[in-house]
Parts: structure tokens; sequence; C-alpha cells
């Protein structure tokens, strides 16, 4: 099964050819050169004067983007020339970089003269590792449909422009709504640039993940990440799920049973108690949270061995016991952060999976409107813009979610959780418009 992976991926380019005959660290190696695409500039500005209505008329009769349909035109003319051209490669599905990527990690493999311990750390490093290929799989494929949504904004901020300029040289705009036509263009050159520098880093990512290089680099993604699920995970039993599935737990579990019955219950209750108080002595008069706060402890608190009346190896059990405690309670808490940030996440997406439906549902309003000479161009304009706003951050909102779901399947694996991702901007604000 796995040699015949191997060589599908190998028949479809995602393994690097030249690794055949010359390994990655090989200078001479021959590999394409880095692709660039020129930054989007904006052109000299336009002359602000006031013509004469002739001269007026003739020159808005010689443009054929005046006062157009701009959904009608952005349909039969899509964005080029402002997306960085994507490589012709083999397309890479979640699971081929997964198998990738630990294709290229033979340090993650298990072997079976592992001991029990050795091979917990071994599984909880490979779903630690999974985690990260899939998160930075995500990241790529959301990062290249941002450039593509930031490519039509900036067509859209052009439209716009273009028009301004045309009813700034006709007079019947002043200098000052163009010159805000004019900013948003330049906002939307400045977005567009930054959507291309985060597709590159998160492109790069997933290349360094997976060990691609060469010309396997020159991979394709799908264009959107899959679908938001109907529902989430049920919460139910979580906890239990991730007690039982952790690789390093059922070892603790055992080392601690087995010191607990060693040194008996009335041992361990002694040791308690002779620990309450020795915190108890360490903290001294500190009560209130502000003297805690001001001179916290800076030593640890010292149980005096004569008066325990336990064995000499008590303090290695009692450490054992309360290691796996911590471990148990560890799981637990991190489940339980993983899955509320997960709810999160969905909710969020599911919001802005709605908006973005009544956003283009706006906008077909507005061209109807338009349509029956009730609404401008300008308006139109606007709705396009918002409507793509709409877009870019249901997609957002949806790499959020598949990159939360990616840690809280990680932690139910063993691995520890990262911490929550930064939540996404709410996109969508109305565009300057300048009318």
């Amino acid at each position: 099964m796995r040699t015949r992976h191997l060589a599908g991926l190998l028949a479809a380019g995602l393994l690097p050819i030249a690794a055949q005959s010359a390994p990655p660290y090989d200078p001479a190696a021959p590999v394409p050169a880095p692709q660039y695409a020129p930054l989007p500039l904006l052109g000299t500005l336009p002359q602000m004067g006031e013509l004469n209505w002739r001269e007026a008329n003739e020159t808005v009769g010689q443009f054929t983007r005046g006062h157009i349909d701009v959904l009608r035109w952005e349909s039969e003319n899509p964005v080029t020339g402002q997306l960085e051209s994507v490589p012709e490669g083999a397309l890479m599905s979640a699971a081929q970089a997964l198998r990738l990527a630990l294709s290229t990690r033979p340090d993650l493999l298990a072997t079976s003269a592992m001991s029990r311990a050795e091979r917990a750390q071994a599984d909880i490093a490979a779903a630690t590792f999974s985690r990260d290929v899939l998160r930075a799989w995500v990241s790529a494929v959301a990062a290249e449909a941002a450039l593509e949504n930031a490519g039509k904004a900036y067509g859209a901020a052009e439209t716009g422009a273009e028009l301004a300029a045309r009813m700034t040289r006709v007079g019947n705009w002043g200098q000052d709504r163009l010159l805000g036509e004019q900013l948003s263009l330049k906002d939307a050159g400045v977005g567009l640039i930054a959507a291309r520098q985060e597709a590159t880093r998160a492109r790069e990512a997933l290349a360094r993940t997976t060990g691609l290089w060469g010309e396997a680099v020159q991979f394709t993604l799908p264009t959107s990440l899959p679908a938001l699920p109907a529902a989430a995970i049920d919460a139910t039993g979580l906890e239990a799920a991730a007690l039982s599935r952790h690789p390093m737990l059922p070892l603790a579990t055992q080392e601690a049973e087995r010191a607990r019955r060693a040194q008996g219950t009335n041992a361990q209750a002694r040791w308690q108690a002779l620990g309450a108080e020795a915190v108890e002595q360490m903290l001294g008069e500190l009560a209130s949270d502000e003297s805690v706060l001001s001179q916290p402890p800076a030593a640890a608190a010292l149980i005096d061995l004569r008066r325990a009346a336990v064995g000499h190896d008590a303090p290695h059990a009692f450490r054992t016991i309360a290691d796996a405690e911590s471990l148990a309670v560890s799981v637990r808490s991190q489940v339980r952060e993983a899955y509320v940030n997960y709810r999160i996440a969905h909710d969020l997406a599911v919001q802005a999976a709605s908006r973005k439906d009544m956003q283009t549902a706006k906008q077909e309003e507005v061209l109807l409107r338009y349509n029956g000479m009730l609404k401008s161009t300008w308006d139109l304009l606007d709705a396009a813009r918002e409507r793509l706003a709409a877009d870019t951050s249901a997609a957002q909102a949806l790499r959020d979610f598949w990159l939360a779901h990616a840690n809280l399947q990680a932690v139910l694996a063993g691995a520890d959780y990262p911490g929550a991702d930064a939540v996404s901007q709410a996109a969508g604000k109305k565009a300057a418009g300048g009318h």
C-alpha cells in the first residue's frame, strides 16, 4: 500500500525528480528560478480640468467602459495581469500532502524495537507533525483563494478609478472625489501585494513541510477548502476519548497505580498533609491578592522527611502519581479549550457564509434596480465591492474553522494544544466610493 502511494506521487509529479540524481543540498542540482510578477502600480493621474460640453461628449464616446454594467463587465472580462501565475503542476490534496510529508521524515517512524514509552513519544510526535502539515495545507489553499479575491478587488478599484477619471474630465466630478477613488485604488493595490506575500509565505511553508524542492514545488492546490460541515462535532465524551487515546497516559497511569499500591493510602494521606503544611509555612503572611502578586514564592515548599514517617522511595512515588494526575488534568483542559475554540470558529464560519449569501442577494437586487434605471453605476460598483469583501470574509472564516478542526483532532490524538488562532476580522466594510 505504501509503495503504491509513493509510486502514485512520483507519477503525479509530487516527488522531486531531481532527488533521484541529486540530494536537495547539492548546489548543482537544476531547479527553476523563483517566479515573480511585477507589483501593481498606479499610473499617472489624469488631467482634472473641465472640458467644454462638446469635447466632453466626444471624449466619453471614445471610452468603451463608460457608465457600464460593472457586474456584466466583470463576468465578461475577468481580472488578469494582477495575479501571480500559479504553477501548472500536479494537484496536491490534503491526503497527498500528508503522505509526502511523512515519507520524508524517517525520524517520525516507529520501529518494533522501541519501548512502550518510546513508541508513545513517537505517536505524539507523528500526531503533532500531521497537524502541522494539515494546517500548512489549509493555510496555503486559503491564501491562494485570498489572492484571487484580492485581484478581483483590485480590478473593481481600477474600474472605479477609471470611471472617476472620466467623470472628472467631463466636469461631473471634482478633484476631491477623484482623489478618493485613486486612494481606494492605492489601498486595493496594497491589499493585493499583501495577499501575494501571504500566498507565497503559505505556499513555501507547505513546500518545506512536505519536503518538496526543485520542479516539484510547482504543484497546484484546490481552488477552495472543503465546505463547512453542516453540524459541529458533539462535545459528549470528548474528554474520555482523549484520555483513552493519549499515547502516554496509559503508561503514566500504570506507574501511578503501582506507586499508589506500594505506598498505601495512609502514607499518601500523610504526604498530602505534610505538603499542605509546607506550602502554608512557605506562604506565611501572604494572604491578600496584592501581597501574593507583589511578592510571589521564590523557593519550593520543604518537607522534613524525618517527620514524614514514609519510605525513602516515597517522594519519587508521589511525584509519579502527581505527574499522571497532572497529565490527565492537562489533557482534559486542552480538550475543552480546543473544543470551545473549534465551536467558535464553526459559528463564525456559519455567520460569514450567511453574510456572503446576503451580500450576493443584495448585489443581485442592485443589479435589477440598475437595469430599471433606479440605481447608478456607483451603486452597482459598491455592491460588487461589498460582495467581494464578504467572499473574502467567508473564505477566511472557513480557513479558521479547518485550522481549529486540525487542532482539535490533534489534541484528541495526544498532541499538545498550540492555542487558538487569532480570529479574522470580519471583512465587508463598504469600500470608499467617492460618489
